[in-house]
């Protein structure tokens, strides 16, 4: 019987590779070999100011070094490429847009004076910094006519007002969030990129990942990953989040 496991492990090429994402990697590589699934490797280089020249070689050779070996990827291919996540750019906005016509997202226009503003405010009241949802409800005419104008803007996830987003992880157990909590996430950047959340999750519904296995600290954005997969009517991967690797009790091993 054909497994239909499919893992991925998606390291971005900001410099040498550290234990934490080494572990991350063989737990990836054991969960597809155990389930006789595919594993494979996508190099997110979306964040071009972070860049390491070389790093990507690094990547692979740290892998090969180490036996993990990949069942598809930038440089064998496979059936869902590319897999370097820069060539993948031209599609993003469409599913963004989508979502826009589905009403589970929108445009907004705030200027980053408005946002330093805002976020200054809340800062000084003592609030957690977040967007507060000003061209939320703009009407479809405003946002014509400013789309027409030519003012810059950025596409926001619109998270709902209310209610709970809860999920199951492998290793946390079942964790549920308030929806009331979670910020109205922007998806494309001004310049039309898509930001790494969003990008994470069009690559990993459109590659077919069923397990997602990473470290803990992106416990807190999972909520709002599900809220996306659910506007888009996809099916959730399950979820495997690592705890960070320990010099000790108390302190989490530096990364260098």
């Amino acid at each position: 019987m054909a497994s239909n496991v499919r893992t991925r492990f998606a390291p971005s090429p900001t410099g040498y590779m550290h234990v934490g994402n080494l572990r991350t990697a063989l737990y990836t590589y054991l969960q597809a070999r155990h389930n006789g699934g595919a594993f494979i490797l996508r190099i997110e280089d979306t964040d071009q100011g972070r860049y390491v020249e070389g790093a990507t070689d690094i990547i692979y050779d740290t892998l090969r070094a180490t036996g993990l070996t990949w069942d598809e990827g930038p440089d064998i291919g496979g059936p869902v490429g590319p897999y370097v996540q820069s060539q993948r750019m031209g599609m993003f906005k469409q599913y963004a847009e989508q979502l826009v016509k589905a009403g589970k997202a929108y445009y907004c226009f705030c200027t980053e004076e408005r946002l330093n503003e805002l976020h200054e405010a809340q800062r000084a009241a003592g609030e957690m910094t977040h967007y507060d949802g000003h061209c939320r409800d703009l009407s479809p005419e405003e946002v014509a006519a400013k789309l027409a104008a030519g003012e810059p803007y950025v596409i926001r996830q619109k998270i709902p007002e209310s209610g709970v987003a809860a999920f199951d992880d492998v290793v946390y157990g079942h964790i549920e969030v308030n929806v009331s909590e979670l910020d109205d996430q922007i998806l494309i950047k001004t310049d039309g990129m898509p930001t790494y959340n969003f990008a994470n999750v069009v690559d990993d519904h459109l590659m077919g990942i069923t397990h997602v296995i990473r470290g803990s600290e992106y416990l807190s954005s999972t909520p709002k990953y599900n809220l996306l997969y659910d506007a888009f009517g996809w099916e959730k991967p399950v979820y495997i989040h690592c705890p960070p690797v320990m010099k000790d009790a108390q302190n989490k091993l530096s990364k260098r």
